[in-house]
């Protein structure tokens, strides 16, 4: 059981860093340090995290008017 949560989780994270590198170009990072990758990185997951809570705040504030 508690292996079948793990999996459900790390199934949703690969889902997500898989459509990062399509739709975010995170698989064509051409920076010659770590750091500067790791930026571009964790700007890219700040980016998607936004969108993501403002369309879900949104989905639920049209439920609620409803």
């Amino acid at each position: 059981m508690k292996w079948t949560e793990i999996y459900k989780e790390r199934s949703a994270v690969e889902r997500v860093n898989a459509y990062l590198e399509g739709y975010f170009l995170l698989n064509q990072i051409y920076h010659c340090t770590g750091k500067k990758a790791k930026v571009h990185f964790d700007l890219v997951h700040l980016a998607y995290n936004a969108c993501k809570l403002a369309v879900d705040r949104l989905s639920q504030l049209q439920l609620s008017v409803a």
